[in-house]
């Protein structure tokens, strides 16, 4: 038998999870897409929203699981000591049977975070060890509290629970349904190793958003599977968009992918350096290759022909949005050209950036 998610009837507590330094963007969205201020708070886990809008929250395309907030009695603290009398305590159980239409047990996977899981070394060991001895704790604890609702089985889930670790040494809780489908990203059907994340290129589009603006022309030299395109037309609307990349693979994907999102782009398997437009762009937005593997003066070379080629593609006022993860060698060439100027530097996670350039 499957799984019904009921619906919202009422303003309900919603948990966006995502990185923290992308909250203020979510928050921001979901501001625009009609949330008020005082039901949008930034927290240590994601966003939190008070709302019964679902299709508003949808609207906001940066976060990575929408979860149900499941409140625990006024007053306590969920700790691994006394998890199973706080579950029973909690809203977990009406929550379950108002919004999981099914058979009974829902299968259920537990997931924890403790503080430093997301760090390297000795300490980071020590808190994934943390995290597998508090899984087994709370997973006892469900299934103690909730016999016959709710079964944990990782292997085959309708739903999460989702306990993030506060410093203070209590967590939270959190449910994901699965059958409360999430279809903004239902158009990539062509996926590479590669490929950038549709989250992470819709973030990248929020980040731009101050500065581009609707029918810009738009270009992406190393378009993949061409997510961060349709990312930009779903931002806002484009005027003529084009993708080049000098793989067959990846056009053949990134057409595919604009087929089902329904977006007319310009897909051209060719180097980009060797790529000729009767025009010029507004924007060119892209995510440049690794460079892992190149030496310094590559890398140098790389990027001194990488701005010369865009300067002969953009016209004055254009805007540049390059994620790279080897700034320490982009920024010095950037800062001397005459005809670009960093507008900003916002950090995407571990080395990488997103560099925010205007042509003069």
């Amino acid at each position: 038998m499957g799984y019904e998610f009921t619906g919202i009837k009422k303003k309900i507590p919603m948990l966006l999870s995502l990185p923290h330094q992308f909250a203020p963007y979510a928050a921001d969205r979901l501001n625009r897409q009609g949330i008020e201020k005082e039901d949008i708070r930034v927290t240590p886990f994601g966003v939190r929203v008070m709302t019964d809008d679902i299709s508003a929250v949808m609207g906001c395309r940066v976060f990575d699981r929408l979860y149900l907030t499941v409140p625990i009695k006024r007053g306590g603290r969920l700790t691994g000591e006394n998890a199973a009398e706080t579950i029973a305590d909690s809203m977990l159980g009406r929550i379950l049977s108002t919004y999981i239409r099914g058979e009974r047990p829902i299968p259920c996977r537990i997931r924890v975070e403790v503080p430093g899981s997301d760090k390297r070394g000795k300490a980071a060991d020590g808190a994934r060890d943390e995290e597998r001895r508090l899984s087994g704790i709370f997973s006892e604890a469900v299934t103690k509290s909730l016999s016959g609702e709710i079964v944990v089985d990782p292997g085959s889930y309708e739903c999460e629970l989702f306990f993030p670790g506060r410093p203070d040494g209590s967590f939270g809780m959190y449910l994901w349904i699965a059958a409360m489908s999430d279809e903004r990203f239902s158009y990539r059907r062509a996926i590479e190793s590669t490929s950038m994340s549709a989250v992470r290129a819709a973030t990248m589009m929020e980040m731009l958003h101050p500065y581009i603006i609707e029918d810009d022309s738009v270009l992406d030299p190393f378009c993949g599977t061409g997510t961060l395109l349709i990312e930009r037309i779903r931002h806002l609307s484009c005027g003529n968009v084009f993708g080049t990349d000098i793989s067959a693979k990846m056009i053949a994907g990134a057409r595919e992918n604009a087929a089902h999102a329904s977006e007319h782009i310009h897909f051209i398997q060719r180097d980009f350096f060797d790529f000729t437009y009767d025009g010029y762009f507004d924007e060119i937005i892209t995510e440049l290759p690794d460079l892992y593997h190149r030496s310094d003066s590559e890398k140098k070379n790389f990027f001194d022909s990488f701005i010369t080629k865009c300067l002969t593609l953009t016209t004055d006022g254009a805007i540049l949005g390059i994620l790279t993860g080897d700034g320490n060698f982009f920024a010095p060439i950037i800062k001397r050209q005459k005809h670009l100027e960093i507008a900003g530097v916002i950090p995407f996670g571990g080395k990488r950036e997103v560099f925010i350039l205007r042509r003069l």
